[in-house]
């Protein structure tokens, strides 16, 4: 089945109902805005990704640790970042706020920025284009609240829950999700429907519910859109809930019976362990002595033959210097009758 288109209309009617939902939890009064163009600016640098209060107060700490902008220009990103401590991303904060000071001072030698009120929107846009660092948000939420454009500021924690809801498409990207609220809202609503959509991106448990629950599961953006009244009830009613992981399971704890079991098995095994080696100990004692007595055995069998030799052949010696003894006495003997 094929995924029904959403019309301008469709968005418009559920932004609508998010309003006034959105109203029963937080109120209709918007808050008192009194900055001129540079402190929008500023201020929308502290709000981006943040509240209201933590805005407000990291705007005061930026005016309050420095004598003037002048030496809030000249200062490095580390003094800076200390007005931001409190707040996610301290080092771009303060690197975008030196960006602004440095940009609106080289313009025109001072800190005075009203006359971008005098140009046209689009005029006004390129002109805070120039500064670099600067965010889409920085740049909507200044032109919505001094120039009264008809923008939506989106940063990335209203992006989120709004993908999560199913006010837009998944996969919606920051400059998208302004185009398609642009054409949603109405220009007199954008203020309140910005002040509320960013009042409940900034509540940092429904950031860790949106971050971790699942989100729309039909694969229709249009049922997808029909349903976000329902999900944001569910959401401000606590309702929603984070998956939790499964435990890793663990090996149970022995038993008192398994212990002594386990202890004689052991001492079965060692037993019979120290027989083996004592059984392997004698064998091998019993085989050295008797390889040592072989040992000697054929070392004397040698020393018994010489000595039998030896006798043998002084016997031999002995009756061949008879013989010769022998014969010469005959010889003698047969001399001697001759002569008489």
């Amino acid at each position: 089945m094929a995924a029904s288109k959403i019309k301008a209309s469709d968005r418009s009617k559920v932004c609508q109902q998010v309003v006034t939902i959105l109203k029963k939890e937080y109120g209709s009064r918007l808050p008192a805005h009194d900055h001129d163009v540079l402190d929008t600016l500023l201020f929308s640098v502290c709000l981006q990704n943040s509240n209201y209060a933590d805005a407000e107060s990291a705007l005061q700490s930026l005016k309050d640790d420095f004598f003037d902008y002048n030496e809030l220009r000249v200062s490095s990103i580390t003094e800076i970042q200390n007005s931001f401590v409190h707040m996610s991303e301290p080092e771009w904060r303060a690197m975008r706020v030196r960006d602004v000071i440095q940009f609106v001072f080289e313009n025109g030698y001072s800190f005075e920025v009203e006359d971008l009120k005098k140009k046209t929107i689009d005029a006004a846009e390129k002109q805070l284009k120039k500064i670099k660092s600067l965010t889409p948000f920085n740049i909507s939420y200044t032109l919505l609240f001094s120039l009264g454009s008809h923008l939506v500021p989106i940063d990335e924690n209203t992006l989120q829950i709004s993908n999560w809801l199913g006010l837009l498409e998944p996969g919606t990207k920051i400059k998208a999700a302004g185009e398609q609220f642009k054409g949603a809202v109405r220009k007199s609503d954008v203020p309140l429907f910005f002040f509320l959509i960013s009042k409940l991106a900034g509540v940092s448990q429904l950031q860790k519910t949106v971050a971790f629950a699942d989100g729309p599961d039909k694969e229709d953006p249009l049922k997808n859109l029909t349903a976000v009244p329902g999900r944001l009830k569910d959401l401000l009613a606590g309702k929603i809930t984070i998956p939790r992981k499964p435990k890793p399971k663990t090996a149970k704890p022995a038993t008192k019976k398994s212990e002594k079991s386990a202890s004689k098995t052991t001492k079965k095994s060692t037993k019979e362990v120290k027989g083996n080696k004592t059984a392997t100990a004698s064998k091998s004692v019993a085989a050295k002595k008797k390889s040592v007595k072989k040992s000697t055995a054929v070392i004397k069998k040698p020393v018994v033959a010489k000595k039998t030799v030896a006798k043998k052949t002084a016997t031999k010696k002995t009756s061949s210097a008879k013989k010769k003894i022998a014969k010469k006495a005959t010889k003698k003997k047969t001399t001697k009758k001759g002569r008489k």
